[in-house]
């Protein structure tokens, strides 16, 4: 069936762009799946899963993240920012899409699927709009580090007094995605870690719109966001009715080989959420979407889903 493309404007002049990949017309309409996207890729990366839930009567609409794939002015512009503060920036863009979806399709159930940075944006943004959302879907997301968290947050800090926070930082770089690498030694490539497929692995290395190089700041405000959703606060002021499904691999280093997620589960479930559904793939790294079984996992979602949400 395909998709179309478009793009909106932010409150600060912004232009931000965006996918949809509308439902099939011959099977009514259960509801919309916004889709958040990670860090270092982009929403057109989501066409997979967005085509299969199409089918299952889904609507899809994914932006990419300012800085990132097609919502720069042009190559040089990915990964450079100059706000003062990305993970609410991003949020603020997340939110845009949203009100796009529901002018277009009013009173229409919506679903939240994030993944990595994007899951880690929808754990904030369910406590301020939650209400609006008919279920929360988080791929690949964390609990705030320990040791590499705090660490990562004052060299951000430091090195951010001393470079200036809107130049890139290899000491950064190296100090997350290498030692995510470090993981599964000997490397083949510099992003093994994502998944155990070599050829997902060698699509996204050899993606144009793939970011290597991020201003210190972005580094800095997703460790601050991180920190700050990672607090009692936020599971308890998550919604207690909204049904939230947890998916990783155990062996994904952003989720701490499953410690980290497993940890999200717990305050979740401690916080009281009703329906909470946890999966830690087994062998699967970070993108269990892009994984050797992701068939499965695909499946695993869209049942899910359906479970949950009706025509």
């Amino acid at each position: 069936m395909g998709f179309t493309t478009s793009t909106f404007k932010t409150v600060d002049d912004e232009t931000i762009f965006y996918y949809k990949w509308p439902s099939d017309k011959n099977i009514p309409l259960k509801g919309i799946v916004q889709i958040a996207h990670g860090v270092g890729e982009h929403a057109g990366r989501y066409y997979p899963i967005a085509e299969k839930l199409q089918n299952e009567g889904f609507e899809v609409y994914a932006n990419d993240h300012r800085i990132h794939g097609k919502s720069v002015k042009n190559h040089d512009y990915l990964g450079y920012y100059d706000g003062d503060d990305y993970f609410l920036d991003a949020l603020n863009d997340m939110r845009k899409l949203t009100e796009i979806i529901q002018k277009e399709h009013p009173k229409k159930k919506i679903i939240l699927f994030g993944h990595s940075m994007g899951s880690l944006l929808s754990r904030e943004y369910v406590t301020k709009y939650g209400d609006d959302l008919d279920a929360l879907i988080l791929s690949g997301t964390a609990s705030f580090m320990k040791g590499l968290g705090p660490v990562g947050l004052f060299s951000a800090d430091i090195l951010g007094k001393i470079n200036g926070k809107h130049r890139s930082n290899e000491l950064l770089k190296s100090l997350f995605f290498t030692q995510f690498n470090k993981k599964f030694k000997p490397n083949r490539t510099k992003v093994d870690w994502i998944s155990s497929d070599e050829d997902q692995v060698d699509l996204f290395e050899a993606d144009p719109l793939r970011v290597e190089d991020f201003s210190l700041s972005v580094f800095r405000d997703i460790l601050k966001g991180t920190k700050k959703i990672s607090l009692t606060e936020t599971f308890e002021n998550t919604p207690k009715d909204l049904p939230i499904l947890i998916f990783s691999g155990d062996k994904d280093p952003v989720g701490e080989m499953g410690k980290g997620v497993q940890k999200v589960a717990n305050k979740y479930k401690k916080a009281g959420i009703k329906d909470l559904t946890l999966r830690l793939y087994e062998g699967g790294r970070h993108e269990m979407l892009n994984e050797i079984n992701k068939n499965e996992v695909e499946q695993d979602v869209i049942n899910w889903l359906n479970d949950r949400i009706k025509a």
